[in-house]
Parts: C-alpha cells; sequence; structure tokens
C-alpha cells in the first residue's frame, strides 16, 4: 500500500493529487478534514467516558479473551 498525506487550501472544486501517477486507476480512500476548526466536537470526552463508566459491557460468563489469538496476523 502507498499512502500520501498532504495539505492545501482548497479554493476551487478540484485538488491537485501530489505524486498522482502513483494512484492512477487504484482504489483510494479521501478523507478531507477541516484543520482551521476550533470548535467542540460532538462528543465531549469526558462527558463519552461517563456514559462507558455508566453503562458498562456486560459479556456473557462463558466469553473467554484470548490476547494472544486477537493479536495473532
Amino acid at each position: 500500500m502507498y499512502a500520501t498525506e498532504f495539505q492545501t487550501i482548497i479554493d476551487k472544486p478540484y485538488i491537485q493529487i501530489p505524486d498522482y501517477e502513483a494512484f492512477k486507476g487504484k482504489k483510494a480512500r479521501i478523507v478531507i478534514l477541516n484543520i482551521d476548526d476550533n470548535s467542540k466536537s460532538d462528543i465531549d470526552k469526558d462527558d463519552f467516558i461517563e456514559k462507558l463508566t455508566k453503562n458498562p459491557i456486560n459479556f456473557p460468563k462463558d466469553f473467554k479473551f484470548d490476547r494472544e489469538e486477537a493479536n495473532a496476523r
């Protein structure tokens, strides 16, 4: 997999892709993040943690978690 990250100012409806030839004809996922946005996120981190602690996940008694199996590749 080949990945690239770049920053640009969007002033036209089209964005030039650096190293276009490496991506030509390939599937790609495009993510646009507004890095100038200082507004608060929809989920306040403290509120999120509080919700998790008040509503724990109840696993069945016979649930077995094997860290080695989970990390196996």
